[in-house]
């Protein structure tokens, strides 16, 4: 696995100070929302002891050429990386301390009603169908976190933020994310 140069940017950091149990974050393409989330997942599950957090996006592709994809070059970044604790078959990953983070694919509203978790992450959440995210979202025990690309309103305009007060919701763009090479910049 090759592993790529993290930095800790404005977006990370901003990210980190979110506190709140919903933690919504839009942005352009290259603000850093997935990496930095799945920065601070990474922290958590490493300190967590036996709890599930659960990556969602729209399809399996998408998770492996998304988030999965960035989660092993930031573990492998970091050192961190052990392939004994990853589950090809599952996509799943086991930390140390017996916490689990797993990446699914929800494409049907019954398999939502499944298994609970302590953590949520709805990448790309406009892509999920809202009653699909709200029972994900019920069965969540602690911490929401969600992210998307601010292209057209979706539910959570709709249905969370007028009425939603256990939310954080920030906004980032490319100008948060320092690590960013200059083509992309001018891009």
């Amino acid at each position: 696995m090759e592993a790529g140069q993290f930095k800790d940017t404005q977006a990370t950091q901003k990210i980190f100070q979110l506190n709140q149990r919903i933690r919504a974050v839009a942005g352009g393409t290259s603000a850093s929302k997935t990496i930095s989330i799945l920065v601070w997942l990474i922290d958590y599950c490493q300190v967590s002891e036996s709890e599930v957090a659960t990556v969602v996006a729209e399809s399996v592709p998408h998770l492996q050429l998304g988030a999965i994809r960035d989660f092993k070059n930031i573990m492998a970044s970091h050192g961190y990386w052990d392939n004994k604790c990853w589950n090809e078959t599952t996509h799943t990953y086991k930390f140390n301390k017996g916490t689990i983070l797993e990446f699914i694919s929800f494409d049907k509203f019954g398999k939502a009603h499944g298994p609970r978790r302590d953590v949520l992450f709805l990448n790309e959440a406009n892509n999920i169908p809202y009653v699909i995210a709200d029972q994900l979202i019920t069965r969540t025990r602690k911490i929401v976190w969600m992210d998307w690309n601010p292209s057209s309103e979706f539910w959570f305009y709709t249905e969370m933020l007028p009425v939603r007060k256990d939310m954080d919701f920030i906004t980032l763009t490319y100008k948060d994310n320092e690590a960013l090479d200059e083509i992309t910049v001018q891009e």
